[in-house]
């Protein structure tokens, strides 16, 4: 009875654990038993120590067990294909991103190149053009992966008529990106049906892929001449008189002049410190300029309880508004001192702007270049040029910077170029500017060579 009591222990101690049971014979080995796939096994361990036993009761149940588990696996990886399918003809039967928004998941995606408000501004400019064309020629596609090759094809052929090659590549290359982007998945989820602009786009092909941009000959704007810029100096009052003077002295961009503010000049040092605009989000390059004498002086007559926040605090609220209210004042005071300032394209006769502010630029560029500017200094007081070249001759040379900007013109006053007939006053203060940038060595070499002056004109 006691036996019996101990075989059916056993047996329920085996089920239990999944194992299978051990059973005790007479001879006192322990026999295993199992059950797989309907069928009852049975075979003995050879061992009449339990421990001994139930490790072979575990090795003659490990196949059918591994063989259960495989099955097992199988079934759920059917019924998650299964799941899977569905899943996918849900999705399927979802509208994919209509084409309005598609501009909306490219500002929204975080993968896209950074770019600040008014690039973005002008992004969604050349898009909505495209949509407007899609809305005129394509009634019928709303979607954004309904764009096709022939489309893109379309829009492109029809753009060049109108616009130039470098117009066409801005676009082009834009709406390659945005495509992209949304191919590679705008990172936004499918759920949110009150919001059909988060739906996935469910774009395969780029349809502007094969399209290429188109060479093109930039068109720059000319230089000034020295007798334009007394013309339009004289004419400038107030604060358009100094903005055209920062232009003049220190090569900087529109923006970077109309947004200066009075952190950014320094009167003791007798310099401009800027990080341009342009360059600020891919280098952060900063540039120095020495500020001329003319343009020093202007700043210096601005009383001091006014410097503070912008140089032009009335030129900045108008170029925050829109640039081209500034760019159109300064546009129509060129034009009101004779300067033409565009002209025709022959193809899209669209009008090239040939002169404007950023004439300027060029006419310092060109005006350091005559007064003996090596190459690298004008790219240093520019801003062009890689960040080490810029450092190098900032830190190093300062002196021929100096030499460089106290040389240029004085254009500010008179209507005629003062260094084409400086008085002896004028004379003396661009030597003594020159003096003071000057290093050691420099001074050195300056006292003999005016000694050497002063001997021949004994002499003579």
């Amino acid at each position: 009875m006691i036996e019996n009591n101990k075989k059916k222990a056993d047996m329920k101690h085996g089920r239990a654990n999944g194992h299978g049971t051990l059973e005790k014979s007479r001879t006192g080995i322990y026999l295993a038993r199992w059950m797989a796939n309907g069928k009852r096994f049975s075979r003995s361990t050879g061992t009449r120590d339990r421990r001994q036993a139930e490790k072979r009761l575990e090795e003659f149940t490990a196949p059918f067990r591994l063989e259960s588990e495989r099955r097992t696996l199988e079934t759920v990886a059917q019924r998650i294909e299964g799941v899977s399918a569905e899943i996918r003809a849900w999705e399927e039967q979802r509208p994919a991103l209509r084409l309005e928004y598609a501009f909306e998941a490219y500002r929204n995606s975080t993968s896209r190149p950074d770019a600040g408000a008014r690039t973005l501004a002008g992004y969604e400019g050349y898009f909505n053009g495209f949509k407007e064309w899609i809305e005129t020629n394509r009634p019928n596609v709303t979607e954004a992966r309904a764009v096709t090759a022939a489309d893109a094809e379309a829009y492109a052929a029809q753009f060049l008529e109108t616009h130039s090659p470098g117009t066409f590549n801005k676009h082009l290359t834009f709406l390659k990106c945005l495509w992209r982007e949304l191919i590679d998945g705008d990172d936004t989820r499918a759920e949110d049906a009150d919001r059909p602009e988060r739906l996935k786009a469910k774009i395969v092909d780029n349809p502007w892929i094969r399209i290429r941009t188109r060479k093109h000959m930039p068109h720059s704007r000319r230089e000034l001449t020295v007798e334009e810029l007394a013309k339009v100096c004289a004419a400038a009052s107030g604060e358009m008189r100094l903005l055209l003077a920062l232009g003049i002295y220190t090569g900087l961009r529109l923006g970077d002049c109309v947004l200066l503010e009075w952190g950014n000049v320094d009167l003791v040092r007798g310099v401009v410190s800027v990080v341009p605009k342009k360059t600020a989000r891919r280098t952060g390059k900063r540039v120095v300029v020495p500020l001329h004498r003319v343009l020093a002086g202007m700043l210096e007559e601005i009383p001091k309880r006014r410097r503070t926040g912008y140089l032009l605090p009335e030129l900045a609220s108008a170029y925050r508004r829109h640039g081209s209210l500034v760019t159109g004042r300064v546009r129509r005071l060129f034009e009101s001192c004779g300067i033409k300032t565009g002209k025709a394209d022959k193809k899209t006769e669209r009008k090239i702007v040939d002169v404007g502010f950023h004439s300027l630029r060029h006419t310092f560029v060109s005006l350091s270049a005559n007064a003996g500017a090596p190459m690298a200094v004008v790219q240093s007081l520019v801003g062009h040029g890689s960040p080490a070249m810029t450092r190098h001759y900032f830190h190093e040379s300062e002196g021929a910077l100096r030499k460089v900007v106290a040389a240029l013109p004085d254009v500010s006053a008179d209507g005629s170029a003062k260094s084409a007939k400086a008085t002896g006053e004028d004379r003396l203060a661009d030597f003594r500017a020159m003096v003071d940038a000057m290093s050691g060595e420099d001074l050195e070499l300056a006292a003999k060579y005016l000694a050497k002056v002063r001997k021949a004109r004994l002499r003579g």
